[in-house]
């Protein structure tokens, strides 16, 4: 299987910036009045499926909130428990920018392509009813300073992602 340039993910499929904070509402509440985010949807103690973290199996928990600043996504994410990247990021550096994601076709046709250019998963799982919401996070701070984030959507959550754009909650 030949790899695709993973310049062709970033152009084609750029969709959230993310932060890893330690207080979902003082986020929420910096980036409305701060930043002017309008709204934010909250999903609290997400739980994640086939959680991987590291190689391993995962076990954490997380609240996020998600809005929208345009087109972009902005994305909180408050770690709760279990062994995560975020809790990793935490306790290295603080609260603030974490990864950018990117909306994609093909699951695993997107893992052997970062992976093949040096940059393995190190988090990774399933949100939401089967098929749900895939998502998998490759090893690139050291490379650009931020992680990246591969986001398959169901139809389902791209309705949600729609009716959350436009304030329908």
């Amino acid at each position: 299987m030949a790899t695709t340039s993973l310049y062709a993910y970033i152009a084609a499929g750029h969709h959230q910036i993310a932060f890893v904070v330690k207080d979902l509402q003082t986020a929420e509440r910096f980036f409305t009045e701060k930043m002017g985010v309008p709204h934010f949807f909250r999903f609290n103690d997400v739980q994640v499926h086939e959680a991987v973290f590291r190689g391993g199996p995962g076990d954490f928990h997380m609240h996020l909130a998600l809005g929208y600043a345009g087109d972009s996504q902005i994305e909180l994410i408050e770690h709760l428990s279990g062994r995560s990247i975020y809790k990793e990021f935490l306790d290295r550096r603080g609260e603030g920018l974490h990864h950018l994601g990117f909306i994609v076709p093909d699951h695993e046709k997107v893992i052997a392509d970062f992976a093949a250019n040096g940059f393995p998963v190190i988090q990774s799982g399933r949100i939401g009813n089967n098929p749900g919401v895939r998502f998998a996070y490759f090893d690139t701070e050291a490379a650009i300073g931020a992680v990246m984030e591969s986001i398959v959507l169901d139809d389902e959550t791209r309705r949600l992602f729609e009716r959350i754009k436009r304030g329908e909650f």
